[in-house]
C-alpha cells in the first residue's frame, strides 16, 4: 500500500505550474510523491519514510478541479492525494499536507545561484 501526493505548486508563497500543450491540450507536469504508507497508517509517518518522486502529467481540467475553492489571490499550490485510486479522508489528507510541508521547498533559483557562487 502506498499513498499517491500529486503536488500542483508547491505548498509555499511564489508557486509556478509548468504548463505544456500537446495535441491541443494543455497538460500540467507535475510532482508526484509516492509515499510508502497506507492511509490508515498516515499519522505515524516519519521524515524518514520511503518515498519516490516522480513527474506526473495531469490534465488541465484536473488542475482546474483541484484548485476550485482555493484562494485565487494565493501563489500556495494543490495537492491531490490517492489511495489505490481513492481520494484520501480529511483527517489523512490534513497529515500528507503536513508531510509535504515538511518535505519540500521552495528555493528560487536567483537565490540558488547566489547561494552556489558564495554570494
Amino acid at each position: 500500500m502506498s499513498i499517491k501526493v500529486i503536488s500542483l505548486g508547491l505548498q509555499s508563497p511564489h508557486s509556478t505550474l509548468n504548463i505544456i500543450q500537446r495535441g491541443g491540450k494543455k497538460i500540467v507536469l507535475a510532482l508526484c510523491i509516492t509515499i510508502d504508507t497506507s492511509a490508515d497508517k498516515i499519522a505515524d509517518v516519519m521524515p524518514n519514510t520511503s518515498v519516490n518522486f516522480s513527474i506526473e502529467e495531469v490534465p488541465f481540467s484536473a488542475v482546474k478541479k483541484a484548485f476550485s475553492g482555493t484562494d485565487l489571490d494565493s501563489d500556495v499550490g494543490a495537492l491531490i492525494a490517492m489511495e489505490d485510486g481513492k481520494a484520501l479522508s480529511d483527517e489523512a489528507m490534513s497529515v500528507v499536507r503536513d508531510f509535504v510541508r515538511r518535505s519540500l521547498m521552495a528555493l528560487p533559483v536567483k537565490d540558488y545561484k547566489r547561494h552556489m557562487s558564495g554570494g
